[in-house]
């Protein structure tokens, strides 16, 4: 049987790339296990972050409020319950094991996530202690970024006021900055997912093989994130069909939805090369 022709229009080789890296690559079956890991990432993390929130005495409602618009209200209620339970009950040992924890259950996720980029750039598996202190200083990365997100988000308020009040900071400064968080808060994830394909390659990559995957994934997730939960709150009554365990079900086919977009992300950059490469050749075939 003879192999169906790509098209010649760019634009279309890319789709038809993407759709057949998809099936070859089985990122259905990847974004699955890598959702599988996610889940068991999900509550430590939470456990570490509610920690973290009752120490520094951190608006919990500040946090629920800002994940209102991308995440659906079952998810949010799961968030709301832990948060404010683990928050209200201060606990230095508490925090020790949920970060351990939330080092653990993320390095298995990025190891995971680290073998579906390699397999998108066409490189073997990755094995030694290299890669393994590739994973723990992704995670740690990761875990500071979140700090420094929920910092933006919780305590920006406060520190606003207070420098108003004691340090005559302009009102329009202020404002400016209450404006500017959640952009900051978006550059943060942003280089968060840029440092995860970087570190999984084997050398240095240059920019242009890693940005584009990296901004469309951010921007395709928050977009999906959003209409998922529009989806969900609006459409969907998943606590009439499924009982007490909709929630978990919305939160499996979130944290789905997220691996997917994650994995398609390196596979962009992956698509974005082999046409560059097409490009070259058929170059070297006009000269």
């Amino acid at each position: 049987m003879r192999e169906f022709s790509p098209p010649k229009n760019r634009f279309l080789r890319g789709i038809y790339l993407m759709v057949r890296r998809y099936l070859r690559h089985n990122v259905g079956i990847q974004s699955a296990a890598l959702a599988f890991y996610l889940l068991f990432t999900l509550f430590p993390m939470l456990i570490f972050i509610s920690a973290l929130l009752g120490l520094l005495n951190l608006d919990v409602a500040a946090v629920l409020r800002a994940l209102d618009n991308i995440l659906p209200r079952e998810i949010l209620g799961l968030l709301e319950v832990y948060l404010t339970h683990v928050s209200t009950n201060q606990s230095p040992q508490l925090l020790l094991f949920g970060l351990f924890f939330s080092i653990y259950f993320p390095m298995r996720a990025t190891n995971a996530l680290m073998r579906s980029v390699r397999t998108a750039y066409h490189l073997g598996p990755s094995r030694g202690v290299i890669s393994r202190l590739k994973a723990l200083l992704y995670t740690v990365l990761l875990i500071a970024a979140i700090v420094l997100t929920l910092t933006l988000m919780t305590v920006g308020d406060r520190l606003l006021l207070y420098a108003v009040d004691q340090f005559h900071l302009p009102a329009f400064a202020a404002e400016m900055w209450a404006r500017l968080r959640f952009p900051v808060a978006a550059v943060a994830g942003y280089f968060a997912l840029f440092f995860l394909y970087a570190l999984a390659q084997d050398g240095r990559q240059p920019w242009r093989n890693i940005w584009p995957g990296t901004l469309a994934a951010l921007g395709a997730w928050l977009l999906i994130s959003w209409g998922y939960a529009v989806y969900v709150n609006d459409f969907a009554n998943y606590s009439v069909l499924y009982g007490s365990i909709g929630t978990v079900i919305v939160l499996l086919i979130w944290l789905n939805l997220t691996a997917l977009v994650l994995i398609m992300g390196a596979e962009l950059n992956g698509t974005l090369i082999s046409l560059r490469k097409d490009s070259g050749e058929m170059a070297l075939e006009d000269i």
